[in-house]
């Protein structure tokens, strides 16, 4: 993949190929419905504690990734995903030389990575639900869009708040596809212009902040060797006291697990996947299935009845090659009119004696 990355990157090695960026975006993208998997299923478990969390989970997910991005961000100059493609972000206009990420880089970059798929994840919530969602695209009509609320105007500032409101509603049903497709088609447009190496940028979002993504470079991974476990803003100097010692210690723990997530995630997304795809297939059925018992034996005969003659293809009862053959309940196959008439006339087994009914017989075909 690096061979191929280094040849689609024409001569800057130090530019990701788009593959790697798609990769990121990507993989940005399985973290929240991973998540959200593992949190409904313990939901159900312990609906107590967990349904909240549940019915907030975009806005959960967010506080987490603010808190794991910024650590990224602060530490390695690129978000999780980045990072982990062995990437970082740098300022186009390099402050005395250097294009490290100032503090207002690293919360600027948070809007967008956190803020910004927050809102459009309500956003797109909100039209499904004022538009009908997959019933109005499957069948229109009457589910093609919600009825204003026809609740008569109040007088004072409340009542034009309500016109607000609906005049908001009125525009935002009409303007919102419009604003969705240029988000995506700008997306679009910059990932065709970042292949053909018509900008530096591969997203707007990145052109407008002033930043690029590079591949790390060997300076910079000795660098993070060199400087040792990734610090965080928790961690003061040591003055003796219990309490300062307590704090470091939780910033230390807080920041090798922020750490570890670089391992620890990627796994989650790929048992996640795994998970879906075992489920999905027909293995897991297979495996469940239980083995065919075999076929229990026939009860065996009685001394007082008939007996079985050697030769299978003959009738118990007649003695002669079977004609008609059917089965009686207990597993013994006979003419079906010496059977039928036997059943009727005694009601039992003519081999084993047991009780048996004409209705139970078994009529026997056998391939010419």
């Amino acid at each position: 993949m690096e061979f191929m990355s280094d040849m689609l990157s024409g001569t800057d090695a130090g530019k990701p190929s788009l593959f790697e960026i798609v990769a990121q975006h990507k993989m940005s993208e399985l973290l929240e419905p991973a998540l959200r998997h593992v949190t409904s299923v313990y939901a159900q478990r312990y609906p107590r504690y967990l349904v909240r969390v549940l019915n907030w989970h975009e806005e959960v997910y967010a506080a987490l990734m603010l808190l794991v991005e910024r650590h990224y961000l602060r530490n390695y100059g690129g978000s999780f995903t980045e990072h982990f493609y062995g990437t970082k972000r740098v300022r186009t206009r390099k402050i005395g030389g250097d294009g490290a990420l100032t503090r207002g880089d690293v919360w600027r970059s948070l809007v967008f990575l956190v803020g910004l798929p927050l809102a459009k994840a309500r956003l797109d919530q909100r039209y499904e639900r004022s538009t009908g969602g997959e019933a109005a695209r499957l069948l229109g009509g009457a589910f093609a869009q919600q009825s204003e609320p026809d609740d008569p105007v109040q007088a004072g500032w409340r009542g034009k708040a309500q016109a607000a409101w609906r005049v908001a509603v009125r525009i935002f049903w009409k303007y919102y596809p419009h604003a969705n497709c240029a988000y995506h088609l700008a997306t679009a447009l910059y990932y065709v212009a970042y292949m053909f190496d018509r900008t530096d940028y591969n997203s707007p979002w990145l052109h407008l902040l002033g930043l690029q993504v590079r591949r790390l470079s060997a300076a910079d991974y000795r660098a993070m060797d060199a400087r040792g476990p990734a610090s965080s803003g928790l961690a003061a100097p040591a003055n003796g006291s219990v309490l300062r010692a307590t704090r470091n210690l939780v910033a230390r723990l807080l920041t090798g697990g922020l750490d570890v997530l670089r391992v620890a995630l990627p796994l989650s997304i790929f048992f996640y996947r795994f998970l879906e795809w075992w489920y999905r297939s027909d293995f897991h059925k297979r495996v469940q299935q239980m083995p065919i018992p075999p076929a229990p034996m026939p009860p065996k005969p009685h001394p007082d009845g008939v007996g079985v003659p050697a030769d299978r293809t003959l009738c118990p009862l007649c003695k002669a090659p079977r004609t008609n053959p059917a089965m009686a309940p207990t597993g013994y196959v006979f003419c079906y009119p010496c059977i039928h008439r036997r059943l009727v006339d005694v009601g039992t087994c003519p081999v084993t004696l047991a009780k048996a009914d004409s209705v139970a017989i078994r009529k026997l075909y056998a391939d010419s």
